[in-house]
């Protein structure tokens, strides 16, 4: 996704839309920070987290009729998450060869392995790695928080 793309996408979204990590299914936890029940004040196009107007609230003819506490994301903010964005990538791009060359899994040699190494990323932080016997997937997490973490 190029810049403009990513900051467009961050516009779409209520600037006190704030979903939580784990809790999409969650009926304990709040994502709006207005303190809006979501479940009550957004028009549901299917299952969490597909919420107008707290996401694409922009298409709706007056989010505020919807939610009075509905304010769209600035151009600011979607500059910041195209700024984090490119960061996490580039980082992956730091990882991605050194993981790669780790990986020792082939349909021949279908070896589970686990290993902590220095992060590629000169973040100073410890890599976790974990290879799968049955597909050769690699799991990585960084101890620096915010570095890299992924799952294949």
């Amino acid at each position: 996704m190029d810049r403009e793309r990513t900051i467009a996408f961050e516009m779409n979204y209520c600037q006190h839309y704030d979903p939580q990590p784990g809790s999409l299914l969650r009926k304990d936890v709040n994502w709006c920070k207005a303190g809006q029940d979501i479940e009550k004040v957004c028009v549901r196009e299917g299952k969490p987290p597909f919420f107008k107007p707290c996401i694409g609230g922009h298409d709706l003819p007056d989010p505020k009729a919807v939610c009075p506490h509905w304010v769209r994301r600035t151009r600011e903010m979607g500059e910041a998450r195209a700024d984090r964005v490119e960061a996490s990538m580039n980082r992956m791009k730091l990882v991605g060869p050194v993981v790669a060359a780790w990986r020792t899994w082939t349909k021949k040699n279908r070896v589970a392995k686990q290993e902590v190494i220095d992060c590629p990323t000169k973040c100073g932080g410890k890599l976790h790695l974990s290879q799968a016997a049955l597909n050769g997937h690699v799991c990585g997490k960084c101890t620096t928080e915010g570095c890299v973490s992924w799952m294949e």
